[in-house]
Order: structure tokens, then C-alpha cells, then sequence
């Protein structure tokens, strides 16, 4: 019995495959029939325009075209402004204004801030008040006794040179 089964399975694996095979060339015979396209004039019948076409040829049409249209547009999108469009795309300019922009704020907050010591300062005066301090304050982390400068040779045979020409004069 398992012989016979096996059999038949083959036979049915072999008409399957038969009429897949069938099917396959019944669908490549409607790609490749021609069919015509004409453009005619309704009152005098005349034909203006014909084309004859096959439905591997309007699919080859179609998918070119549309590998044209993508090129096109992400050309269109990489070379002209439309690129500050996309989203994630940074633009260095962009980038540039923001770095100076924050530092326009951190300066113009440094000054607020002296601005308002002084006028709480002005306050106190008008008030009869002690100062509380005559030194603005500032937001830098570094004061004025843990800055070092150091001179490289560089710059003490570059203040020679300078000393020099300055006597010739």
C-alpha cells in the first residue's frame, strides 16, 4: 500500500507541476501578445495616432519610468534647498547660528545679571545701606587667582623681536 501511495503522490506531484509549467506558459504567451492602441478622429475616421504594444512592454515602460521619476525627485531633493525639508537632515549652517545664538544669550545674561548688581547696589546707596559688594559677579568657574599664564619661548623670542623694532624706530 505504500508503494501505490507514494505512486500516486508522484503522479499528483507530476500533474501539479504539469499544470504550473502550463500555467506559466499560458501567462508568458499573454505577456508577449500584441495588442494595438489607436487614437482616432470619431467623425472622419482617421488615424492619428497607433501603437502596438504587449503587456511586458507597458510593464518595462511603467517600471523604467518610475526608476526615472525616483531619480529624478532624490536629485531634485539632494541639490537644491528641498534638503532642509527631510527630517534628521542637520544643516551646518544651522548648526553654526545655534552655537552663536547660545553664546549671544550667555553674554547678554552676564550683562543682566552686572546691570542688576548694580542697580541693587544703587538701591542700597539711595536707601542708606551698606554695599553689599562693588564686584560684579560673573558665572565664569575659573576667578582670577587659579588663572596661570605661562610664556613659551616662542612668545618671549617673539616679545624681543618686537622690543627690537620697536628701538629702531
Amino acid at each position: 500500500m505504500d508503494e501505490s501511495h507514494q505512486t500516486s503522490l508522484k503522479a499528483k506531484g507530476a500533474a501539479m507541476r504539469l499544470r504550473l509549467f502550463s500555467k506559466w506558459q499560458n501567462f508568458r504567451e499573454r505577456m508577449r501578445h500584441k495588442r494595438r492602441i489607436v487614437v482616432l478622429d470619431t467623425e472622419t475616421f482617421k488615424e492619428h495616432f497607433s501603437l502596438e504594444l504587449s503587456a511586458s512592454n507597458v510593464f518595462v515602460v511603467v517600471g523604467a519610468s518610475v526608476i526615472v521619476l525616483i531619480v529624478l525627485t532624490t536629485l531634485l531633493i539632494i541639490f537644491t534647498p528641498l534638503r532642509g525639508m527631510v527630517p534628521g537632515y542637520v544643516n551646518p549652517e544651522m548648526v553654526e547660528q545655534t552655537y552663536r545664538n547660545a553664546q549671544t544669550i550667555d553674554s547678554l545674561e552676564r550683562i543682566i545679571d552686572a546691570q542688576n548688581h548694580m542697580i541693587a547696589n544703587i538701591q542700597d546707596i539711595i536707601d542708606g545701606k551698606e554695599i553689599s559688594s562693588l564686584d560684579i559677579p560673573t558665572s565664569d568657574s575659573l576667578s582670577d587667582e587659579e588663572i596661570v599664564f605661562t610664556h613659551t619661548q616662542a612668545d618671549k623670542d617673539l616679545r624681543r623681536e618686537i622690543e627690537r623694532q620697536r628701538m629702531r624706530i
